[in-house]
């Protein structure tokens, strides 16, 4: 997928995301950033990675681990935090073009892979887009933040420490942000959380900001139409998702047996988390949550069977999903 100022790349396996580094020569990987930013590797380990990629050709995630650059459990956690910060900035953007290829010796060519459930990952990118509108509408990135109360920093957590370090009357929430270990989205809770906790308070209120005029809208192929844009990438990740899956788990995955008074616990978590997952979609596209499970069947988002044995509350906002009992 890519953007005017941005680009990304995502592998499934089996439904599955498996890796979301860019192994296109000549482009900046976006993990590897990722890894110099959150502080796993220096500037200096990333330019002799890249000087290894140039010359081998190998994977950049292989030339870490044989290089003893990042052990295995450690480089696999980047992954996974990399792809819960990339996520939510892809259904952030309002145009861009995508580019798909069913190649089957692609991900069997990747040297390091790590399976992330594709819908767990895309409920929680929507929940921190709506986490972070909440936050940012409350500290804009132009707010200067200082300490206030330095008596609990021994409870404090090293992220959260680290952060509070970074409050010194002078620098702008969004020099934290770009100075921060953690991503975008961690740091500005971590933010919140010093805030409400009386750890730290807003030094300096930003000037009114110049409203920037609209943009005219252009045309291009295959674009992210704004008011469509979160609803057309998940559609798309959940099509490529589900699509690479079906092949795989048709023979694997147990059907809805008739007459069956208990279906296994995990196939029961499984049509579950495919409910919320459906859910997330159909407020992507509606902007709001059903008001009933059977408008995901007329939608065709769900089975009819998958809904039968939950029950269902819409709330405000959120909604409540449980067995029925």
């Amino acid at each position: 997928m890519t953007s005017d100022t941005s680009n990304a790349v995502l592998f499934f396996e089996k439904g599955n995301i498996v890796s979301v580094t860019d192994r296109r020569e000549k482009r900046s990987d976006p993990l590897l950033d990722f890894l110099v930013t959150t502080g796993r590797l220096t500037a200096e380990q990333t330019e002799q990675i890249c000087t290894i990629r140039a010359q081998s050709k190998k994977d950049p995630l292989e030339i870490i681990i044989t290089g003893g650059y990042l052990p295995t459990k450690q480089l696999s956690e980047s992954v996974e935090a990399h792809a819960r910060e990339l996520l939510p900035k892809l259904l952030a953007w309002k145009k861009g073009d995508y580019f798909f290829s069913g190649d089957e010796k692609t991900v069997a060519r990747l040297s390091f892979k790590v399976p992330m459930r594709t819908e767990a990952l895309l409920i929680e990118s929507m929940r921190r887009l709506d986490e972070s509108a909440r936050i940012k509408q409350l500290y804009s990135p132009s707010l200067i933040l200082l300490p206030k109360d330095t008596s609990q920093k021994a409870d404090l957590a090293d992220e959260e420490k680290w952060v509070l370090s970074l409050m010194d009357g002078r620098r702008p929430i969004r020099e934290i942000l770009s100075k921060s270990r953690m991503g975008e989205f961690d740091t500005y809770q971590i933010i919140s959380d010093l805030i409400d906790a009386g750890l730290a308070e807003v030094a300096e209120w930003p000037a009114e900001p110049v409203e920037a005029p609209a943009e005219e809208p252009t045309a291009r192929g295959k674009q992210l139409v704004p008011a469509f844009g979160i609803a057309f990438v998940v559609i798309l990740i959940a099509f490529v998702s589900f699509g690479l899956r079906w092949a795989v788990t048709k023979l694997e995955t147990p059907t809805f047996a008739a007459n069956v008074p208990q279906q296994s616990e995990q196939f029961q978590k499984n049509i579950e988390e495919n409910v919320r997952f459906a859910l997330e979609v159909y407020r992507a596209t509606y902007a709001a949550y059903p008001d009933e499970l059977t408008r995901l069947v007329e939608e065709g988002f769900i089975d009819s069977k998958a809904v039968e044995d939950l029950k269902y509350q819409k709330f405000g906002d959120g909604y409540r999903l449980e067995r029925k009992r």
